[in-house]
């Protein structure tokens, strides 16, 4: 905003043409300083014109031709800006059948690849999921991150809204994850389906019949991608998400009742595990949870239930009701 030492000079110089420094200063007041400063603020506005030779003062200029000299070089570069990006566009325009038709190419001549750059990995992603036009199936092994789930909250509503099934299949360590409690809750309502298991072997996203994505897995840290596009290898990984999806159980989006156990989902899980008879290890890596961790909801369990055992525990746990 315009100061208010600059706006009074402003109206003075604009009703007293040949107007002075000492009468301006004399009539409203202010220092010379002051209205020296006045004047360099109302000339970088192009409000002042330089004066004539001769001359010991400015003339006050229309605020609408000041302005027309303001942004007369910001309106030059906004031309040439928007020349620059019509024909960035239509070079890109021009490539889009090319591409299309080379990327045809490579889904018959190319039944898998392998990607270990996340950034191509996610451009693939986003190129697939903007396509897909019949279903996105999703097996998770281990819990996203929260920027992760928030990141795909919007773009799995999107999907919904244009009649695309959604199905997530996570390990049931999520189940007391809360960002992916969060994303369920915000997703769920639309239509996204849900369902846990107590182990998910490996990482896979099923684009349509046309594309899936499979984790490698080499090691804990492995975030290279194989890429399928031979249609039987992706009709035997969607049968395995199936056959999967029938297995789980429905992820409990909205009810936060425990069924009367007093139990987490998790200890409900290491318990089903205790009572299939599977060693603590077992367990754990089936539920992605430290074996210390592990071992600690057991011992609450055996104290909980007075029992002493493993085995006593899941009789014990039967007559509750717990399994």
């Amino acid at each position: 905003m315009i100061s208010t030492t600059a706006f009074e000079l402003y109206q003075y110089a604009v009703t007293h043409p040949g107007w002075s420094r000492e009468d301006a200063s004399t009539a409203l007041g202010y220092t010379l300083r002051d209205l020296d400063r006045a004047i360099e603020e109302l000339a970088g506005r192009r409000l002042f014109q330089l004066p004539a030779d001769g001359a010991d003062h400015m003339v006050a200029i229309s605020p609408d031709v000041a302005l027309s000299q303001l942004v007369e070089a910001d309106e030059r570069l906004l031309i040439d800006l928007r020349t620059k990006i019509g024909s960035h566009r239509a070079d890109m325009a021009a490539l889009v059948p090319a591409y299309v038709a080379a990327r045809r190419k490579i889904a018959m001549d190319s039944g898998v690849e392998v990607l270990e750059d996340p950034v191509v990995i996610r451009n693939l992603l986003i190129d697939y999921g903007r396509d897909v036009g019949e279903q996105v199936l999703i097996a998770q092994p281990a819990a996203s991150t929260a920027d992760v789930h928030h990141e795909g909250i919007q773009k799995d509503l999107e999907l919904l809204q244009r009649g695309v099934v959604r199905k997530n299949l996570y390990n049931a360590s999520t189940l007391d994850h809360v960002p992916t409690r969060k994303a369920v809750a915000a997703t769920a309502p639309a239509g996204l389906e849900y369902r846990t298991l107590t182990y998910v072997p490996l990482k896979l996203m099923i684009f349509d019949r046309s594309l899936a994505l499979v984790g490698r897995q080499h090691h804990p840290g492995d975030r290279a991608a194989l890429v399928v596009r031979d249609a039987s290898l992706i009709n035997i990984f969607t049968h395995l998400f199936n056959v999967g999806w029938d297995l789980a159980s429905p992820y409990p989006w909205l009810d936060e009742d425990d069924g009367g156990t007093g139990l987490t989902s998790v200890q409900a899980a290491v318990l089903q595990g205790m009572a299939a008879g599977y060693s603590d290890e077992v367990i754990s890596r089936r539920l992605n949870i430290s074996v210390r961790t592990c071992r600690r909801h057991i011992a609450w369990m055996l104290e909980e239930l007075g029992a002493d055992s493993r085995f006593q525990a899941a009789l014990k746990a039967r007559d509750r009701g717990w399994v």
